[in-house]
């Protein structure tokens, strides 16, 4: 599932005029027809299932054109309003929700009474735009809450004052800056207002059902860390709740702080990991955020037990810097569009993994396709939770204690000379991730990988090497990485082992090199994780580089022991730790490793 937020600016038919009857704010014959193939062109480009509107006037010429670009379920709640004096100048908007997927009921957001209670609301109180609250049944999801917005902007109410001639400038500058700031106020509170009201609509929903998930897009017209997102999101550390201090919370306390908070998706999103926020709206020459994408806990992949996380944010701003035509013939806003993936895996993937062996194959001699090697290895290692959910008792029970339990605890760090138990003592051990942690979520997020063969990923127990704090936080041995959705990858694989000073893991040049004496347990360790996780990106002298270091450098004893104590645990093995004869099977069979060479 796909949903968007779409600013239309100022979405009024030919004929109408908005706010004020100027040459300016109307369209001409071919301006509207320009204004509304751009959105067309705009909707198709998204491909969003769902989609919610700000600043609509002409509801049904929205509707009509919603219904040609594929979104027959439509639902507006308030009506555009004209002035008084004059029927073709609309002066207030509505926000608007086109969907893909039939949209089963709408619900009204009406005033909590302890909203009512707590703050100073006027008996007339209304939104500034009257938000949408829809039910949507989406396929794989079930029913997903929608709510649209569009909060009080910023602007102060009226600054249509007028002065007499005899007005000092004195006074009319003094005056004008004391509107300004009453009318700056009044414009934080409606719109602080509109946010706490919607949050408290949206926990009433959430009482009932904490895994009910919800999504809220709209324009919010206040920055990230304003008060309005603030009370929206309601992510700020709490300190006390009834008088009591965190410590003597109950256990589950923090599970109800999650269930009842809004996470912004742009923070969830694999791609836009340390990544600048893309701006959907430039003022004076500035960039800045204004339209936004929340969703409840039950869509955070950080809950283990989301029903769908977001694997995809983009915002589509390119035409507000670059393309030279007017923003009312297009937008003024970049659109939000963020993907939802269910956490289940679906049939199209499911179908791709063998998540269940028959183990047909029963010795490595067996093996002669990439198939094989998964039914050999015990299948794709799936897992329940992500290793950022481990804690150091997991830590120990899943990897360290191998070493201590065994007596291997003289083995020293991948990366280094100090013994495992020397590190340990120390509290200078670390796990290294052979293939980096993030590269995993965010590759494995854009093939569509569900989410327990993601987090499975990062547990896998042959993508981890004993390390040493310090060099694990300043290197990575996979020189491949991510920008955005693309792969970068490196011409060779470097190897320089002579030049490896033993004591920091870095050359004369100080640059990160792979120790010869691990170089074939490296290597190892990345042949099976692509083989098991389809991560197709190697070139073919990747490939022959990796298989010549392992061919050097046999398992050795530990590393063939700790093999046994991972199958012994979890059903899984890596294939290429085996005796130099069976493994020299594998790796002479290019059937096999041809599987994960990069297609062009």
């Amino acid at each position: 599932m796909k949903i968007a937020t779409f600013n239309l600016y100022q979405f009024a038919a030919h004929g109408y005029y908005w706010h004020e009857r100027t040459d300016y704010n109307t369209f001409s014959v071919s301006e509207w027809e320009q204004k509304q193939h751009w959105i067309s062109t705009r909707l198709h480009q998204m491909d969003a299932d769902v989609v919610g509107f700000q600043e609509v006037f002409s509801i049904p010429e929205l509707q009509q054109l919603c219904l040609a670009a594929g979104y027959p379920h439509f639902v507006c709640v308030d009506t555009s309003a004209c002035r008084a004096t004059d029927a073709a100048v609309y002066y207030q908007s509505v926000v608007a929700l086109a969907s893909r997927f039939p949209i089963e009921r709408v619900h009204p957001v009406d005033i909590a009474p302890a909203v009512r209670a707590d703050l100073p609301i006027p008996d007339n109180f209304r939104f500034s735009r009257a938000p949408i609250c829809a039910d949507i049944r989406v396929p794989d999801l079930g029913l997903v809450t929608v709510y649209v917005l569009h909060l009080k902007s910023k602007r102060p109410a009226t600054l249509d004052i007028r002065y007499g001639a005899d007005v000092a400038w004195s006074h009319r500058v003094a005056d004008t800056l004391q509107h300004l700031s009453r009318g700056t106020i009044a414009s934080l509170l409606q719109r602080g207002l509109e946010a706490t009201l919607l949050y408290h609509h949206i926990i009433a929903r959430l009482e009932q059902d904490a895994a009910h998930p919800i999504v809220v897009v709209g324009d919010m017209n206040d920055s990230e860390d304003s008060i309005p997102l603030a009370a929206l999101t309601m992510q700020e550390r709490i300190y006390n709740i009834g008088g009591l201090e965190p410590e003597y919370w109950p256990d589950d306390t923090k599970k109800w702080l999650f269930e009842y908070r809004l996470a912004d998706t742009f923070r969830l999103a694999p791609n836009m990991r340390q990544r600048v926020r893309p701006f959907t709206q430039i003022h004076r020459g500035t960039g800045g955020i204004l339209d936004y994408i929340l969703v409840s806990n039950a869509l955070n992949p950080k809950n283990c037990d989301a029903k769908a996380e977001i694997s995809h944010y983009e915002v589509w701003n390119q035409h507000l810097e670059s393309d030279g035509v007017d923003d009312r013939l297009q937008s003024d806003h970049g659109q939000v569009c963020v993907e939802l993936r269910p956490c289940d895996a679906q049939p199209s993937y499911a179908s791709q993994l063998n998540q269940r062996p028959a183990h047909s194959v029963h010795t490595i001699a067996d093996i002669r396709t990439r198939q094989d090697f998964v039914e050999y290895a015990g299948g794709v290692f799936q897992s329940h939770y992500h290793f950022k959910q481990w804690d150091s008792t997991d830590k120990w029970k899943h990897f360290w204690s191998f070493f201590f339990d065994n007596e291997y605890g003289w083995v020293t760090s991948i990366y280094g000379t100090i013994p495992i138990n020397e590190l340990y003592q120390k509290q200078h051990h670390s796990i290294e991730h052979v293939i980096p942690r993030d590269f995993l979520d965010r590759y494995l997020a854009r093939k569509g990988a569900p989410r327990h063969v993601r987090n499975g990923a990062t547990v896998n127990p042959f993508n981890f090497a004993p390390s040493e704090r310090g060099l694990n936080a300043k290197r990575s041995n996979f020189a491949f990485d991510m920008d955005d959705d693309h792969i970068v990858r490196p011409y060779n694989l470097e190897l320089h082992p002579d030049n490896f000073a033993a004591a920091t893991g870095f050359d004369a040049d100080h640059e990160w090199v792979i120790p010869s004496s691990n170089r074939g347990d490296i290597a190892r360790a990345i042949l099976y994780m692509v083989l098991i996780y389809e991560i197709d990106e190697l070139y073919d002298r990747h490939i022959a580089t990796l298989v010549h270091w392992a061919k050097l450098d046999s398992p050795s004893a530990w590393e063939l022991a700790y093999n046994q104590w991972v199958y012994s645990r979890l059903g899984i093995r890596n294939p290429f730790i085996d005796t130099p004869e069976n493994a020299l099977q594998l790796l002479n069979n290019r059937d096999l490793l041809d599987s994960v060479e990069y297609q062009q």
